[in-house]
C-alpha cells in the first residue's frame, strides 16, 4: 500500500517521540503499526522499549491487531495501552501504589 508524503514521514521517524493527529479515516493506526514495523525491522529499537498510548481500550486492541497481523502473527512485546491503563502501572510498579476498591454509593 502506498502512503502520502505525511504518512511515509511518519512512518520513518526515527529519533524521539512521535504524536500522531489527524482525523477519522485518515490512516493513523495504519501509519502507527507501519512506523512500530519500521523501528523494530529497521533501526533495531527493542519491541519492549515501544510503548503505543491510545484514548480507548477498544482503540488499543485494535492497534494491537493490525500490528500482529502486520508483522505475520509474531508475538512482539510492544506495550499498547491506554492513558489510563499506562499511568495506572506506573504508579502500581515505580511506587508500589495498591488499589483498593472504594464504593461511591451510599448503602443506607
Amino acid at each position: 500500500m502506498g502512503f502520502n508524503q505525511a504518512q511515509q514521514e511518519a512512518i520513518d521517524h526515527k529519533e524521539g517521540p512521535m504524536l500522531v493527529l489527524a482525523g477519522p479515516g485518515s490512516g493513523k493506526t495504519l501509519v502507527i503499526t507501519n512506523r512500530i514495523r519500521a523501528l523494530i525491522e529497521q533501526y533495531g529499537v527493542n519491541p519492549s522499549n515501544i510503548l503505543v498510548i491510545t484514548f480507548t481500550k477498544a482503540a488499543a486492541a485494535e492497534m494491537r491487531q493490525r500490528f500482529e497481523k502486520l508483522m505475520d502473527q509474531a508475538y512482539l512485546p510492544v506495550n499498547f495501552g491506554t492513558f489510563h491503563a499506562i499511568f495506572f502501572h506506573i504508579l502500581k510498579y515505580a511506587y508500589g501504589y495498591k488499589a483498593w476498591a472504594v464504593s461511591l454509593v451510599n448503602n443506607q
